[in-house]
């Protein structure tokens, strides 16, 4: 049996919190998880859950006002044992020393600085982004000139809606396909921290639900 693993879901937006609910669940049972003496998923964020979150993110009228992190355990503790275990951090990421325990850490916060501090880390990380039916996903296996090329430490955070989408109805989907993507990718890094074989992780790429591969970026051999 494996030590403990540590995995930290930075954002519990419309990204994490829908992230969260597909990896909980999947990692409460099943041989995979059993190789492990516990797993410990670790939420960050400081926001609490307002009405218009809601209509895309993984939250429900009861969890108004509550902060976003102790809603996504308290909306998934059916599903802790004593093998898995939902951690809320209800603040926001300032400094490399938050995150320097992990294992493996998923960037869902539209946030430069955040970002910039998980790159520096030597963890297993994965940095996902959307804005209307797009996403993005980096890792750490990404060419370093393609990270930094697209995270501007001057970037304002943004909402993963376009503008009006939400009073309009126009919901764009990429959140969801960030998160699948984001689940996926988790499982496959947990099977190779167990020294599985020929493990494919999805690969760093930007997509469009509605026009497909927008491109591939390199990575490190």
């Amino acid at each position: 049996m494996i030590d403990q693993l540590n995995i930290a879901i930075i954002g519990v937006g419309g990204i994490g919190s829908n992230l969260a609910t597909l990896l909980v669940p999947s990692l409460s049972q099943g041989e995979l998880s059993q190789r492990f003496s516990k797993i410990n998923i670790n939420l960050y964020d400081s926001d609490k859950v307002e009405e218009e979150n809601i209509f895309h993110q993984r939250f429900n009228h009861t969890n108004i006002g509550e902060t976003k992190v102790l809603a996504t355990k308290n909306n998934l503790t059916t599903f802790e044992n004593q093998k898995l275990q939902i951690i809320p951090h209800g603040i926001d990421i300032t400094d490399r020393k938050d995150v320097l325990n992990y294992d493996i850490i998923v960037v869902c916060v539209d946030s430069s600085p955040a970002r910039i501090i998980v790159h520096s880390t030597d963890s297993n990380w994965l940095d996902l982004r959307c804005r209307g039916d797009n996403f993005m996903a980096v890792d750490f296996r990404t060419k370093r000139n393609i990270i930094n090329s697209i995270t501007d430490v001057n970037q304002k955070p943004g909402s993963c809606q376009y503008e009006g989408a939400l009073d309009s109805g126009n919901i764009q989907f990429g959140f969801m396909y960030a998160a699948s993507f984001g689940a996926q990718w988790v499982i496959q890094r947990i099977r190779e921290i167990c020294g599985e074989n020929g493990v494919l992780k999805p690969q760093p790429r930007s997509e469009s639900l509605t026009f497909g591969t927008l491109g591939k970026f390199e990575i490190n051999s």
